[in-house]
C-alpha cells in the first residue's frame, strides 16, 4: 500500500540539524505512528512520504517554511514578572500564555529583576531539518481515526493529544520529553497576535 492522505504510517526517524546534531531519534524503537493529511506532522516531512511504501527510505533535507516556520522576533516579549503570579521561574521553563489567539506555548529566555524575556518560537524555528526515516508499515486509517484527525493506539501522533510514553510527536511543545520533532509546530502570527498574557497559565 502506497502512503496517501488518510493512511497511518508507522515508522523510525532520525532528525538532524545541517551540522549532523541528532535532534529527534525513535532509536529504533516504538516506531511512531502518524495520520497522514491531517497536519500531525511537518509538511516537507509529509511531503516526502507521499507514494511510499512499506520498507522504502526517506532521506530528506526540510527547509524552515515547511518545517517550524522561519523565527519571528515579535514573539520575544519582555513581560512583568508579576505576571507568573509569584511562581519560581527558571531559564528554559515552558508555560502555556493566554493569547488573542487562545493559548499558546511560551518558553522563558531570560529573567533581568522584575521582567522576564519570553518566546513564542518554536525552538526548531528558522532551522533547517534533515530526516531520514524508514517506512516499517503502511494501513487504511479507521473510520474513527480520519473523523478525529489522529491514530488511535499507544503511538500514534495525535495532533493535541499527549502520550504517556513520551511521544510527543503531536503538535504540542513540551520540550523535554521524547520525539517532539516529527510533529508540527508551524506558526503564523502576525505582530498583534501573539501578546503575551501569562495570568492563568498551565505550566508544562
Amino acid at each position: 500500500m502506497k502512503i496517501t492522505s488518510n493512511t497511518v504510517v508507522s515508522i523510525d526517524y532520525i532528525v538532524t540539524d545541517e551540522n549532523g546534531q541528532v535532534l529527534d531519534t525513535t532509536n529504533g524503537q516504538d516506531a511512531m505512528e502518524v495520520l497522514i493529511g491531517h497536519s500531525n506532522i511537518v509538511p516537507g516531512l509529509e511531503d516526502a512520504l507521499m507514494g511510499k511504501e512499506k520498507g522504502d527510505r526517506v532521506d530528506v533535507l526540510v527547509q524552515p517554511d515547511r518545517a517550524y516556520g522561519i523565527r519571528h522576533p515579535e514573539l520575544i516579549q519582555e513581560i512583568d514578572i508579576n505576571m507568573f503570579e509569584g511562581m519560581e521561574l527558571n531559564v528554559g521553563d515552558s508555560f502555556l500564555a493566554d493569547t488573542d489567539m487562545g493559548k499558546k506555548p511560551i518558553v522563558v529566555k531570560e529573567i533581568k529583576g522584575n521582567t522576564v524575556v519570553v518566546d513564542g518560537n518554536h525552538p526548531l524555528a528558522g532551522m533547517t531539518l534533515k530526516f531520514l526515516v524508514d517506512i516499517i508499515d503502511v494501513r487504511q486509517a479507521t473510520d474513527s481515526e480520519i473523523e478525529h484527525g489522529h491514530v488511535h493506539g499507544a503511538h500514534g501522533c495525535c495532533h493535541g493529544h499527549d502520550h504517556e510514553d513520551g511521544h510527543e510527536c503531536c503538535g504540542k511543545h513540551h520540550h523535554d520529553e521524547d520525539h517532539e520533532c516529527c510533529g508540527r509546530h508551524h506558526h503564523d502570527h502576525d505582530d498583534d497576535d501573539h501578546e503575551c498574557c501569562c495570568h492563568h497559565h498551565d505550566h508544562e
